[in-house]
């Protein structure tokens, strides 16, 4: 066994540019994961307004939403609007 000191687990600083970065790269991924929670919110929401008109019922959930979106948009469907987030 070796005598030497057990490292300590200090903090290390970051500077104002890394914790920049460090947000814009954070958010761009937290907007990625939720961005399609609100396609199916702002489509279920769509549907109800148009319902009352006398429009069709397309979705069931914001599962069977999801699920719709992507079988016939695919991937650009399901993450729609994602540029101006």
């Amino acid at each position: 066994m070796s005598s030497a000191p057990a490292a300590q687990n200090k903090p290390v600083a970051i500077s104002t540019t890394e914790g920049f970065v460090c947000g814009g790269i954070a958010a761009c991924i937290a907007v990625t994961i939720s961005n399609p929670a609100e396609v199916a919110k702002t489509r279920l929401q769509l549907q109800g307004e148009l319902a009352k008109g006398g429009g069709v019922k397309v979705y069931n959930n914001a599962i069977d939403v999801l699920r719709k979106t992507y079988v016939n948009e695919g991937l650009r469907g399901v993450q729609r609007g994602l540029g101006p987030a």
